[in-house]
């Protein structure tokens, strides 16, 4: 992958001349690129040399349309039939036509195109992680840009303070808002259509769930088995190289890709010795090590810990408490001796499409399955507290606006100003942005989908930090073999025992890899406790989070209460942990606001 942008301007000659700055500005992720202009239109591609920068850009003179590709290779192949049948079908395309060509790409897919001289389109594919970014102009202008900075090049903005809530509340995201006036992203599956001056965003695209039918317990094992390994394939592009934690996850992805790949190669794992104990996981990192073969290179990383560590400051602020160990350990799989890694595959979207939780519980209930839900009840820490949320799950209390807004005003950090979170509108926010869990019997699936609806939002941590933009300023293209469309179809049309059973999460995988995985791996129901990681770097730097509350940008524009501040930070010295994300959360804002305004230099030593 690689980048886009596009510009629709006021002035023919104008156009080109934006779209290059646009690039230019994201050379540290493609510093190549091509630009075709098309009257006051003009469009193009960066890549990591010119003549993949030339090969995004598709020109069909004989139907008016060029369009700029950012999608994997196999995606870019399913699209070439489909767009020699849009030619044959001449003489020109319609947006309607260019659109219903673009939503069948289902992959991590971005892609601009212009129509003749009456419109273009921007899409992004439903399985995208990567946000695509947009800003209209008063003068009717249009810019479209794979990150923000691209549009910032060609327009001046200032920070929208109400736009940064989404990064100031963990639990608040923002599908469509950022951090900057004027800038706007685009929702997975979701297109810009610009035609004859009017502008529109709908949903072109989704992913719909396969008629498993009666497809029997072991044939929908294989078949997920058959679309994993095709999507590691779909993944891979050597010299590449496997994020290994040491967790199900990535673990099923080292072990499947070694299987694939036909032989060793290469993982990179950050290690915890017992100083951080809830996090180590070095035992099942040389369990894989010792299955598949790989070479696994190691990066000690009990010291890239949050508010310690430095990571650099991306365009938005970061939500992410862990940039750090990932910034480290990208830097050190780009200096590695032993191999050139181009990609990284990494196992995050795991979670979010295979736990079935307590979803999978009333999902049962509902489906006539009530032993197995009961005994499934039995499995959890707190029995008696799951069967109230399963029960309330199934009585639809959980979709009430009533109960959304309760949760929402106890997810607020309480040292937000009162007027702020008016002003920014976080209590409707929240309400609203909650995954639908719709109708019991499909739960697990709707949230599932909920989730992954939520990718590049504004505020939302997708892929564990492991975002795109900031391994392509390595070198690192990062693929997530989990956020494969065509296995996507087939996990939500799966029974919820296959997603949750017997206390045991993500059957599914642990059964259709159990012939590679290692015994320990297969058998482990437990997670790192990340959560340690935070701790131990907030207590570390607690006097930066106090720092915030005597001093700094927040304060000045009265979105936090200091005294409320000192509180809270005097509550988690106590023992109220639960404060931890909110308050990484209040500091990473502030530090990113600081590196605008040029007070802050670059990444924390």
């Amino acid at each position: 992958m690689s980048s886009v942008a596009l510009a629709v301007t006021p002035f023919a000659e104008s156009a080109k001349s934006v779209v290059e700055a646009m690039l230019r500005a994201l050379e540290d992720r493609s510093p190549e690129w091509t630009v075709s202009a098309h009257a006051s239109m003009a469009l193009g591609a960066g890549a990591r040399d010119q003549a993949l920068a030339g090969e995004r850009i598709v020109s069909l003179p004989s139907i008016a349309v060029t369009l700029a590709i950012d999608a994997p290779t196999w995606a870019r192949r399913h699209l070439e039939p489909k767009l020699a049948r849009l030619v044959d079908h001449g003489p020109a395309a319609t947006p309607a036509s260019v659109v219903e060509l673009l939503s069948s790409l289902t992959g991590d897919a971005h892609c601009v195109a212009i129509i003749g001289s009456r419109g273009c389109v921007a899409y992004r594919g439903p399985m995208s992680s990567r946000p695509l970014f947009y800003a209209i102009g008063a003068d009717r202008s249009l810019l479209v840009a794979s990150q923000i900075r691209g549009i910032r090049a060609a327009r001046s903005t200032e920070v929208s303070v109400p736009g940064l809530a989404p990064f100031l509340v963990p639990q608040l995201c923002d599908p469509t808002g950022t951090a900057w006036s004027g800038v706007r992203r685009l929702p997975p599956g979701h297109a810009l259509i610009l035609l004859d001056g009017a502008l529109e965003t709908r949903q072109v695209a989704q992913i719909d769930p396969l008629d498993a039918g009666s497809a029997a317990r072991d044939e929908l094992v294989a078949e997920f088995r058959r679309r994993l390994l095709r999507s590691i394939e779909r993944c891979s592009d050597p010299p590449d190289g496997v994020l290994l934690s040491g967790g199900i996850d990535s673990s099923s992805l080292a072990c499947a890709y070694a299987a694939v790949r036909n032989g060793a190669s290469r993982a990179y794992a950050l290690t915890y010795d017992q100083e951080l104990a809830p996090c180590d996981e070095r035992r099942f990192v040389d369990d894989v090590e010792r299955a598949t073969g790989m070479s696994v290179s190691r990066l000690p990383g009990n010291r890239l810990l949050p508010l310690v560590a430095g990571f650099p400051e991306g365009d938005e602020p970061e939500p992410w408490a862990y940039a750090a160990r990932n910034w480290g350990l990208l830097r050190h799989i780009a200096d590695d001796p032993v191999q050139a890694t181009a990609t990284a595959l990494a196992g995050e979207g795991g979670d979010e499409l295979l736990l079935g939780q307590v979803f999978s519980v009333a999902d049962r209930f509902a489906r006539g399955d009530g032993r197995g839900a009961t005994r499934e009840i039995r499995t959890f820490p707190d029995p008696e507290g799951t069967d109230r949320v399963a029960q309330g799950l199934l009585r639809g209390d959980y979709d009430r606006m009533g109960a959304r807004v309760m949760r929402a005003l106890g997810e607020i950090p309480p040292w937000l100003t009162r007027s702020y979170v008016a002003e920014a509108g976080i209590v409707d926010r929240l309400a609203a942005g909650y995954p639908q869990l719709g109708a019991p019997g499909h739960m697990a699936v709707n949230y599932s989908r909920g989730l992954l609806a939520e990718m590049g939002a504004a505020g939302r941590v997708q892929c564990g930090g492991w975002w795109e933009d900031m391994g392509r300023k390595v070198g690192i293209k990062i693929t997530y073999p989990f956020l494969d469309p065509d296995l996507a179809a087939l996990v939500w049309a799966l029974p919820p025992e296959l997603l949750r059973n017997d206390g045991v999460e993500k059957v599914v995988l642990r059964e259709a890899l159990s012939d590679l995985l290692p015994v320990s791996v297969a058998q482990r129901r437990d997670k790192a406790e990340a959560l340690a990681l935070m701790h131990a770097g907030l207590g570390r730097a607690i006097e930066k989070i106090r720092a915030v509350a005597h001093d700094g940008p927040l304060a000045d524009h009265r979105v936090i209460d200091p005294e409320k501040l000192l509180s809270a930070i005097d509550r988690y010295q106590a023992g109220d942990h639960s404060l931890a994300p909110a308050l990484w959360a209040t500091v990473a804002v502030d530090r990113w606001l600081k590196y605008q305004s040029g007070e802050a230099e670059g990444p924390l030593v």
